[in-house]
């Protein structure tokens, strides 16, 4: 049997992604707003990049999601966890909010951030944590507004 030393973070040193890998992509709708999410994850399943499109070009709102998928691929890329992007933006609240449709996980959130911060910590985070952070129900382990 071969063993391997689990790769550390070093500080300053950004953690390269290979060249192929895998990721999923989630399109949602925050009232009536288009947003699509590419979510990549590394060999070992752990969130590695964040690619935000948003369906109206040209607006203030693009371009700061886009900037901010940006940012928080270089922030993972540096040690950044998910569970410090989670504690950060979860409850966020600006427009476009309510009513999300295309994600049958997440059906109101407060902000495009809030939104993206509910679907990570879905994805990413162990249940218990998810609890704590009332974004999962306790009892019957449902995600919850």
């Amino acid at each position: 049997m071969e063993v391997t030393v689990a790769e550390k973070h070093v500080p300053g040193v950004p953690r390269r992604l290979p060249r192929v890998r895998s990721g999923y992509r989630v399109d949602v709708e925050i009232s009536g707003t288009e947003f699509g999410v590419t979510i990549t994850v590394d060999d070992h399943g752990q969130l590695g990049a964040v690619d935000i499109d948003h369906s109206k070009h040209g607006t203030v709102t693009h371009g700061l999601t886009t900037a901010l998928g940006e940012l928080l691929s270089a922030a993972l890329a540096h040690g950044m966890t998910v569970e410090e992007f989670v504690h950060r933006f979860l409850h966020t609240r600006f427009e476009p909010f309510g009513i999300t449709t295309g994600d049958p996980d997440i059906d109101w959130s407060s902000s495009p951030m809030d939104y993206l911060a509910r679907r990570l910590a879905l994805d990413f985070l162990p249940l218990r944590r998810q609890v704590e952070l009332g974004v999962t129900h306790p009892d019957t382990a449902a995600p919850i507004w």
